[in-house]
């Protein structure tokens, strides 16, 4: 079973491609790609068996090795990665009115469901802003769809996620009709939460190409995704998986279009999180991993 997210991301879409090659072309398996609360409980999920595979965000994989953050009370997580698959990409989804992360104060924002990889960027961000989410606006914990949803009917004035581009949940808010909405500039709290907790975010963008609606590029921050399974997954079985992904990358472009950032150099690029020895040894056979 592939623990994804729930059905408006990038995770369960991608997730049903990876299960599809894998029940076809690795022997005596059968993948499945299972709704979940996300990428935070994913990396739960593996730690009680829930889960075999599942995608998370590279925060939140570090956090779950050292037990720290929102796995301060369950311990550490022997997550292992398969490959860093595409940056998940921070996207502030606003009314017209708010211009910054500071004028949210007083309005109605939903920083995703409990959970989430969502909300865990949404409370680096509040937080490197200075604004209290528990006291400085009535705050919604509801999914990605749920948000989206609750915007167009006018009942949040904002909400938070990452994922890869495009989001579908934006597709289908952009193309309706009467809904605005602007998507905020966040880089410039990067630099403040790389002082707190190193450098699990980069630079990113928003092509103004993403969304009709957009009316010039949005500079906001990224995190990996990575996929990832538990330490005691067999090691020929993660080789095999590993395999069928690079050798079957076509079918998953075709299932969605970052499945094209999929490359055998930047699948190793992750130093904070250690990989598991099947894919190890696929990395080794490729000539990519030293």
């Amino acid at each position: 079973s592939i623990g994804t997210a729930d059905t408006g991301g990038v995770y369960y879409i991608l997730g049903g491609g990876i299960a599809k090659v894998i029940s076809a072309n690795v022997p005596n398996t059968i993948a499945t790609a299972e709704v979940t609360p996300g990428a935070v409980d994913n990396v739960k999920m593996l730690q009680n068996d829930s889960v075999d595979l599942a995608f998370t965000k590279s925060d939140i994989a570090a956090e779950g090795i050292k037990g720290i953050g929102p796995f301060a009370a369950t311990g550490k997580v022997p997550v292992r990665v398969i490959a860093v698959l595409y940056p998940d990409i921070a996207h502030v989804i606003v009314t017209p009115g708010i211009n910054k992360l500071e004028d949210m104060k007083g309005k109605r924002i939903s920083t995703s469901g409990p959970g989430s990889g969502h909300e865990m960027v949404a409370l680096k961000l509040l937080d490197a802003a200075g604004v209290d989410p528990t006291k400085d606006f009535k705050r919604e914990r509801i999914s990605l769809s749920e948000s989206a949803n609750a915007f167009k009917d006018r009942k949040i004035d904002g909400f938070f996620f990452a994922t890869g581009l495009p989001a579908a949940s934006m597709l289908d808010m952009n193309s309706t009709p009467g809904v605005t909405f602007k998507i905020l500039d966040v880089q410039s709290y990067l630099k403040t939460i790389v002082s707190k907790h190193g450098r699990i975010y980069n630079e990113d963008v928003i092509p103004k190409s993403t969304y009709s609606k957009l009316e010039s590029d949005v500079k906001t921050i990224s995190v990996p995704v990575i996929f990832v399974t538990g330490e005691g997954m067999d090691e020929k079985l993660v080789y095999n998986i590993t395999k069928v992904m690079f050798e079957k990358k076509a079918d998953l472009v075709a299932v969605h279009k970052e499945a094209r950032k999929l490359e055998l150099k930047s699948a190793i690029s992750l130093a904070e999180v250690p990989f598991h020895s099947g894919a190890i040894k696929y990395y080794r056979e490729q000539g990519v991993w030293k």
